[in-house]
């Protein structure tokens, strides 16, 4: 039987060189190089590979089963996005702005008429004045810490409001507390942490896996907002960008650079946590 598997449908057996063509699809068309340059290259190589077993080292060089899996490199970039998030709170995070508009008299036409009297020349000018309107922004920004400063002053707007306000600031006052936590905890996860190896990557996996917390509140604001609501107490008095009720565009249009910078933070944290 084995003898049949062996040979060709012609009953030919295959020779060496043919099985040579076939293995591989013609990867290799002809018959391969030998491994080893030499003899003494073969010694060599096998006495390196005898000598690792009788050691108990039965890995190959350079498996991956022996990298780090959160190398020093990796851990620096983290960290600085870390500090980033942290630092995020001290820049701009809400932006807003009042119209002032300014009105101005100026001369718009002068018109000279001639006419006679009497028999004597006469001149008259006429003046008209055409009033301008001027309008510019004045804007108002306020920073993560900022916001936790005066959080007494504006749950008492929020409160007073809608419901899609109301969860929108309950939203944010997490999301800000939390850019002071998850870096924390990443840091001291990193830098601090008593474990090795393969325990060490499973509590970094956690960690850096909460960064996906912030990043689904704030899309959750966002969505929130769609709901919208009247304000409690008179917004585009304070603020012409607030608008005359709450919505989607008027909670976009108050975000600034500086909830950007913690948000690209959180995604490179979150992003590691999944690839551990």
């Amino acid at each position: 039987m084995a003898n049949q598997d062996k040979q060709t449908p012609s009953g030919r057996q295959i020779s060496q060189d043919e099985r040579f063509h076939y293995i591989g699809f013609e990867v290799y068309p002809g018959k391969p190089k030998d491994l080893f340059r030499n003899d003494a290259e073969k010694t060599e190589l096998v006495r390196k590979v005898e000598a690792k077993r009788a050691q108990g080292d039965l890995l190959r060089d350079e498996c991956k089963l022996l990298e780090e899996r959160v190398s020093g490199r990796e851990r620096i970039v983290l960290s600085i996005a870390a500090a980033l998030v942290f630092l995020s709170l001290f820049l701009p995070w809400y932006s807003a702005y009042k119209e002032i508009v300014e009105e101005s008299a100026a001369p718009a036409a002068t018109q000279a008429v001639t006419g006679e009297d009497t028999g004597q020349p006469k001149e008259e000018v006429i003046t008209t004045a055409r009033a301008s309107r001027k309008t510019h922004r004045e804007y108002a920004q306020l920073s993560g810490f900022g916001s936790l400063i005066a959080i007494g002053d504006v749950a008492g707007k929020m409160f007073s409001s809608g419901l899609s306000l109301m969860l929108t600031a309950v939203i944010m006052l997490a999301y800000t507390l939390l850019c002071v936590w998850l870096p924390f905890r990443a840091l001291m996860g990193m830098w601090k942490s008593k474990k090795t190896g393969d325990d060490l990557a499973l509590q970094l996996k956690y960690l850096l896996r909460l960064n996906w917390l912030p990043v689904i509140l704030l899309a959750l604001a966002f969505v929130v907002s769609f709901i919208g609501g009247d304000y409690g107490f008179s917004a585009k008095a304070l603020y012409t960008s607030l608008g005359s009720s709450y919505g989607p565009g008027v909670f976009l249009g108050s975000l600034s650079w500086g909830m950007l910078v913690s948000l690209g933070g959180f995604l490179v944290l979150a992003t590691k946590g999944i690839e551990i």
